[in-house]
């Protein structure tokens, strides 16, 4: 059992921004849209501040929880934070789901989950037609390429849901 490693640059400030412009848009019938892509927004609590701090991310469902990456690694600014308060909310389309994150130690079960993704990346994020668009701002296809081949030391994350009624 280890700590995930890996690392990675964080974009520069415009692609920040371009990356994080769509949390506004998870409602609605663009939530939907989102969901059918497997992209949830996940909310977890400022480490630092305290304040409720939201991010899209795509999503592998399980029978009962879900499964996301920190795909820009252990610096990842939602990664710290749930690190520090692993009380996060995940909504799923118009579903907002009480949850506890439960980072995954073992790295053979993260190469496993990472290779689920993998193969099941063509149903989340950008839709595949979008991707060669998208690809001077943000390369999905190569994200996927280059967790895989850091797939045991990236950060997984298991998201369970708690008890409590959803918010």
């Amino acid at each position: 059992m280890s700590k995930p490693t890996f690392t990675r640059p964080r974009p520069d400030r415009f692609r920040r921004w371009l990356l994080g412009a769509p949390v506004h848009l998870y409602r609605g019938w663009l939530g939907q849209l989102f969901n059918r892509r497997h992209v949830a927004k996940l909310t977890t609590t400022g480490r630092r501040s305290g304040l409720r701090r939201s991010t899209l991310i795509s999503y592998l469902p399980m029978d009962d929880y879900y499964v996301i990456f920190a795909g820009w690694g252990t610096r990842t600014l939602w990664y710290k934070n749930l690190s520090a308060d692993p009380r996060v909310t995940i909504q799923i389309g118009r579903r907002r789901i009480p949850a506890t994150a439960h980072p995954v130690r073992d790295p053979e079960r993260r190469r496993e989950l990472m290779l689920a993704m993998r193969d099941y990346s063509d149903q989340c994020g950008p839709p595949p037609f979008l991707r060669p668009l998208l690809r001077p701002l943000y390369d999905y296809d190569a994200g996927i390429r280059l967790a895989v081949a850091h797939a045991d030391e990236l950060p997984a994350i298991e998201i369970r849901p708690d008890d409590r009624a959803p918010g």
